[in-house]
């Protein structure tokens, strides 16, 4: 027995403990560094605009694949679904980009030529529409990360989640407006936001997803 505890002691100190190589501390900075150094990759890979949505996809896939499950390298799973989801990426992000620059655009002309409570209340449907699709896309990407469907399907089940799980929506609003108000202060915050943003809205998304696997 006397031999037995000496061996466990020499292999915890060979580890080197929490502060160790392989200790919790390394662990976590490794983490860390992970998120983000994938919030960077997300920019890199949106530079295009076109791409966007597959770099959104592509970043949270990392943050729960390699970061929060341990199953690989984070850049490695990054760039795995960037390809993968590059085609239905960029067509789901030209959709929904391009209706909400259409709500924006009958807003902005309700706006200047017209007048009276039906103009306000056609301006206020159009600035509806806009932050919901918004708000849907927050679950678009997430969802093309995870499940194998069609672009039509996908788009359905983001609309669908996006107004069932009303508690999820809000705190993933809460989240990416904060995120967003931080970059927009201070713009080199671009480089560190995304990762960080991307892990909290992990948090309350995957409960969701995980329910209509």
């Amino acid at each position: 027995m006397k031999r037995s505890k000496t061996k466990k002691r020499k292999n915890s100190n060979q580890t080197g403990g929490t502060f160790g190589f392989g200790g919790a501390y390394t662990s976590v900075m490794s983490k860390i560094f992970d998120v983000l150094m994938l919030g960077v990759l997300w920019v890199i890979c949106s530079l295009p605009l076109f791409t966007v949505g597959a770099s959104c996809s592509a970043l949270y896939y990392a943050i729960v694949r390699s970061v929060k499950e341990d199953k690989g390298y984070a850049s490695r799973m990054f760039f795995r679904s960037f390809r993968q989801n590059l085609k239905q990426g960029i067509i789901l992000w030209l959709i929904i980009a391009g209706l909400v620059c259409l709500m924006s655009f009958n807003f902005n002309v309700l706006e200047e030529h017209t007048s009276g409570n039906i103009g306000l209340v056609m301006m206020g449907v159009y600035a509806a529409i806009g932050v919901y699709l918004i708000l849907t896309a927050c679950y678009l990407f997430p969802a093309l990360s995870r499940y194998e469907m069609g672009v039509l399907w996908l788009l359905r089940i983001s609309l669908y989640m996006t107004a069932r799980y009303f508690f999820t929506t809000i705190m993933i609003a809460v989240i990416v407006i904060g995120g967003s108000a931080i970059v927009w202060r201070i713009p080199l915050m671009i480089f560190i936001v995304p990762g960080p943003a991307a892990f909290l809205v992990s948090e309350f998304m995957e409960r969701v997803l995980a329910k209509h696997m």
